[in-house]
This record gives C-alpha cells, sequence and structure tokens, in this order.
C-alpha cells in the first residue's frame, strides 16, 4: 500500500517579512495567492480572488482577522477562509508551513472557490 506523496512546496518568503495585519499577493507555481498573517502570528495562505465577481482580493482591507473585499464588501475569515458576510461563501485554503524562518505554501490540487450568487 502506498501512501499519497507529500505535496510540493515553494518558498515565497521569509517569516520576519510578513507582519500581523500584513497581506501579500504572491505566485506560487504560477497561481496567485494571498498570504496573510493574523494578529495572533498565523500566516495563510488564500485564493487571491473573492468568490464573488473574481475581483483581487489584494486590494481590499484586512483588519488581522478578517479579510474585506474592496469591490462588494464580502468579509472573510482569514483563518478559515469561510465568509461572515455572506456567510454562504468560502475561500480556498492552501497549505502553509514554516521551514528555517521561511514560509512555504503548496497549491498543488486546490482551486480557487467561486459563488453562484
Amino acid at each position: 500500500m502506498t501512501s499519497a506523496p507529500e505535496p510540493e512546496f515553494h518558498e515565497i518568503c521569509a517569516e520576519d517579512d510578513l507582519w500581523a495585519g500584513e497581506m501579500r499577493l504572491c505566485s506560487v507555481a504560477g497561481v496567485e495567492v494571498l498570504l496573510v498573517r493574523t494578529d495572533d502570528g498565523d500566516i495563510c495562505a488564500l485564493q487571491s480572488n473573492c468568490p464573488h465577481q473574481e475581483h483581487p482580493l489584494g486590494n481590499g482591507e484586512f483588519d488581522g482577522k478578517i479579510l474585506t473585499c474592496a469591490a462588494h464588501l464580502w468579509e472573510f475569515d482569514a483563518l478559515s477562509g469561510h465568509s461572515v458576510n455572506p456567510d454562504d461563501a468560502e475561500l480556498a485554503q492552501y497549505p502553509v508551513k514554516v521551514h528555517d524562518g521561511n514560509v512555504l505554501v503548496s497549491v498543488e490540487g486546490i482551486k480557487p472557490k467561486h459563488s453562484h450568487a
């Protein structure tokens, strides 16, 4: 019995380069990813476009917990990717790990989510 191969992680930036409450747009293996660091210090990698009408979330606001799309003010919990307002949407999340002070992200097999609204 063989186990699934380990996803491929790509080095994005130094952990110290991403401060609490900050967000950064990155390209990971050709996929646009929004990297955020919550006020609690958690680093999350989320799809970079709002699932509503695919507006760039990097143009929105991040308060250290909630990511708000600039276009129609949809709000997402950065830690879970689930929407707060409205409550029926979700952002794709990408696995993140920190190794030797560097942030690594995997985008393998993960597709951005889109709303039907």
